[in-house]
């Protein structure tokens, strides 16, 4: 009997894939009306159509096949061309793809049973073309989910060399009750042609806006910025699931917020050299946002993308990092590199027409100077004390020349991650 570990955040426990046997599965009675179904989506009210779904009699393999069958019978046509346009019009990323499609399932089944809504959702992700799985325990079924990205926090297993993440159902489900878990595909002949979900936004901005703005100022005494933030776009990021720290380097989730501020900055720093100006935005970033760590700001691990920082107004060394990276690299051109010690990050900014002081590194032969914006009064150049003897990793960012034709915001792209040597106390670069 083969077995696999189901990997936990802070308990490993093991999942063993084996047959089952049951019989039969039915229509829900008494069937469901041809209008749509309305839904609430992140403060929307969203319009689907509505599908005549197919009662799962059990748990068991037979079962869910016998259900999964029927829905390949049904006209399902109009459901999946209505959530495809939905999810194009509001430009919505694989994960929220995901979203759409399982809070449309909880409103067109919220008196039904979860074997019935995990199916359906099931279905209609492989229909959709997404690499969906099924799996089960003695009473519940569970979705499994692979993402390009390594997602943290978050139960999976391994089949076939490939991590699937444990979703269960959202009404009525019970997480605790993971000891045994046993395969539930219901059409081994579709498995594996679809493909694993992103959780980047590199595709279509998010268009989606729902409840109101918030109106932010902030003056550090040097640069001065207004914006607004839509509340429900901070709302559907909220909770969005754990990644590494160059997916948040990597995305741009509202192009035209960040294109606004960065045309409100760029004037601002019109007569001043690189480190002049690299020096001011180190003191604006360090200046305008209190910090707090996550586990009191949010009760968990939260790493913000760029928009999230203005939100909430608060946010520690790894937010800053992101955000100080994504103004030097759109506004001063710069080369900039995320660096990484245990427990803090900071920046390394390469300068080409000054002349600087202070600690860095060389990579590829070219010297970068810490600039933290966590580090609360330092100057370019200026590493807390704690980290100078540490070697951190640097997040190695592919150099973009802007050229004149350039449109901000700019989508970079992390090439490597390696370890550099600790750092001297001074370097002089020329």
């Amino acid at each position: 009997m083969k077995s696999l570990r189901v990997i936990r955040p802070l308990l490993s426990i093991f999942i063993f894939w084996m047959t089952a046997m049951s019989a039969g599965a039915g229509e829900v009675s008494p069937p469901l009306q041809d209008d749509a179904v309305d839904f609430s989506f992140y403060g929307l009210t969203l319009n689907v159509a509505k599908l005549n779904p197919v009662e799962v009699k059990s748990v068991f393999n037979s079962d869910v096949s016998a259900a999964w069958n029927k829905y390949k019978k049904r006209d399902v046509a109009p459901v999946l061309t209505t959530l495809g346009s939905l999810s194009s019009s509001l430009g919505l990323n694989d994960w929220f793809v995901f979203q759409l499609v399982r809070q449309y399932v909880d409103a067109l089944l919220k008196s039904a049973t979860p074997m019935d809504r995990m199916v359906l959702e099931h279905y209609l992700l492989m229909e959709m073309g997404y690499d969906v799985r099924l799996a089960r325990t003695e009473r519940q079924l569970v979705l499994l989910v692979p993402f390009k990205q390594e997602v943290y926090e978050q139960d999976f297993v391994k089949i076939e060399g490939k991590d699937y993440y444990l979703y269960f159902d959202d009404l009525d489900a019970d997480r605790d009750e993971l000891s045994v878990l046993y395969p539930c595909d219901p059409s081994k002949t579709d498995l594996g042609k679809g493909h694993a979900l992103s959780l980047l936004f590199e595709g279509e901005p998010l268009k989606l806006r729902s409840g109101s703005d918030k109106c932010c100022e902030y003056d550090d005494g040097n640069i001065r910025l207004s914006c607004m933030v839509n509340e429900g776009v901070m709302e559907m990021l909220r909770d969005y699931p754990m990644m590494d720290l160059r997916c948040y380097v990597t995305s741009v989730v509202m192009p035209q917020f960040q294109h606004s501020i960065l045309e409100q900055m760029k004037p601002q720093l019109e007569d001043l050299s690189q480190c002049e100006a690299a020096n001011a935005l180190l003191h604006f970033v360090q200046y305008v946002f209190d910090y707090e760590n996550d586990n009191e700001l949010h009760g968990h691990e939260k790493v913000y993308f760029v928009e999230e920082n203005f939100y909430y107004d608060k946010n520690d060394c790894e937010d800053r990092s992101i955000l100080y990276a994504f103004l030097v690299r759109s506004l001063l051109d710069l080369d900039v590199q995320i660096i990484q010690y245990p427990g803090h990050e900071c920046t390394g900014v390469h300068f080409t027409d000054c002349r600087t002081y202070g600690s860095g590194y060389y990579l590829d032969g070219e010297f970068y100077l810490i600039c933290d914006p966590s580090f609360v009064g330092a100057p370019i150049g200026r590493c807390m004390p704690q980290y100078m003897t540490m070697r951190p990793q640097v997040y190695v960012m592919k150099t973009t020349t802007l050229g004149e034709a350039y449109q901000p915001p700019l989508r970079p792209s992390i090439d490597d991650m390696i370890t550099v040597p600790a750092l001297p106390k001074v370097l002089v670069a020329l």
